[in-house]
């Protein structure tokens, strides 16, 4: 089960939603393949898809830019066969630096966020609703 989080900062206007976690059409490489968008990542889900000891995770994430702060909240998409492996990657919408390698996937409110337009520390993280 996901969790819809509300992001806002006491000294600017930024306000985000974002969706932590997993649903039921997380847990098979089928049912992924068919919401997946990224198109190496949907060829990539093709292959793996077709081996019979292949490992996932796959839930929704923040990430957190390095560079400028910038806060994305996108899949994380990561696959294990016997013989290969691929993890997507994501580069920040704002500044095209390359964004961590996994995101923040839970424990959002124990995570100390400054605010990506203002640098205010500590953003107000509000959890609103569970998902799937």
């Amino acid at each position: 089960m996901g969790v819809a989080y509300n992001l806002t900062c006491k000294r600017c206007s930024y306000n985000q939603n974002v969706f932590l976690g997993i649903g039921f059409r997380y847990m098979y490489l089928t049912d992924i393949l068919e919401w997946y968008e990224e198109p190496i990542g949907k060829e990539r889900l093709r292959e793996f898809s077709k081996d019979e000891i292949t490992k996932h995770v796959c839930y929704h994430g923040l990430y957190l830019c390095n560079e400028c702060k910038f806060l994305l909240n996108a899949v994380y998409l990561h696959l294990e066969s016997h013989s290969d492996i691929y993890t997507n990657r994501y580069n920040c919408p704002r500044c095209s630096g390359v964004m961590p390698a996994k995101p923040i996937d839970d424990e959002i409110e124990a995570v100390a966020l400054a605010c990506p337009d203002c640098g205010h520390a500590n953003l107000v993280c509000r959890s609103y609703m569970d998902w799937d």
